[in-house]
């Protein structure tokens, strides 16, 4: 079990979806005990398991039925089948099992480890995010000054970002480098992805030029329309730590109210 719970978290922190099938009840004659375990990851290419229910179809159905709910994003399912009547297997009896598609915390990806990334950060670690922290500079973001990170790329490359910041529709990525080119350029490559939020630290008057010259190269109007800049909630104060717990509050804020 601590084999496949290793697995689990580390195909969750590649991006890529898992799901515990549990053998839960037996009838008769069947090829494995209850307790017995499986581990299903859906990744590109091509799905691949640990451990195992019993083989056989069983297995293999137990597999498909677990991509199924992983690519839909449904909750956990029980299964009841017949292992003759519906899987032709010879053994004849009866078996039970869940499917648990494994929970994964949300992402929060900062872009920039200086005094708004770093107060950010400091905030947001205990709020149960996933942190992965991206800086060019390893001097501002290293594993000693983050421990708790969930990753630290030091690279603002658009190929490196790509291989090393794994996003999807929980993601919520917050771009405060320090130049605009930098935010810009940013933004640029996370846009097209598919996040829960996506925040630029602007002025007003940057926030528009930028939207402004995304419409102009020809970025679909709905994508643009789904940046948040200027970044934080209208709560005041100039000052970097102000200015965080201003993200910090719009990020909550969305994270639930999307879900309620």
């Amino acid at each position: 079990m601590i084999k496949l719970l290793k697995e689990a978290v580390r195909h969750r922190e590649n991006g890529e979806r898992a799901a515990f099938v549990t053998l839960v009840r037996i009838r008769g004659s069947a090829p494995q005990v209850p307790g017995a375990k499986m581990l299903v990851v859906d990744r590109p290419g091509g799905h691949i398991s640990y451990g195992t229910i019993g083989g056989g179809a069983l297995e293999h159905a137990a597999q498909r039925e677990a991509l199924e709910i992983l690519r839909s994003g449904r909750g956990p399912e029980y299964f009841e089948k017949d292992l003759g009547r519906d899987l032709s297997m010879a053994c004849g009896g009866e078996a039970g099992y869940l499917i648990e598609p494994v929970a994964s915390p949300d992402r929060l990806v900062i872009c920039g480890a200086g005094h708004v990334g770093r107060a950010l950060y400091g905030i947001m670690r205990e709020t149960g995010f996933s942190i992965i922290l991206v800086d060019g500079l390893k001097e501002y973001a290293n594993q000693e000054k983050y421990p708790d990170a969930e990753r630290i790329v030091n690279s603002w490359e658009e190929k490196e970002l790509e291989a090393a910041v794994p996003v999807d529709e929980r993601t919520y990525i917050v771009i405060v480098s320090r130049d605009h080119a930098t935010d810009f350029r940013l933004a640029r490559h996370f846009l097209p992805g598919p996040w829960a939020y996506l925040g630029v630290i602007a002025s007003t008057g940057k926030a528009a030029i930028l939207k402004k010259d995304l419409e102009r190269e020809g970025y679909p109007p709905e994508r643009i329309a789904k940046i948040t800049s200027p970044i934080g909630l209208p709560l005041g104060g100039p000052n970097p730590a102000e200015i965080a717990v201003s993200i910090a509050a719009q990020i909550i804020e969305l994270r639930y109210t999307a879900t309620s």
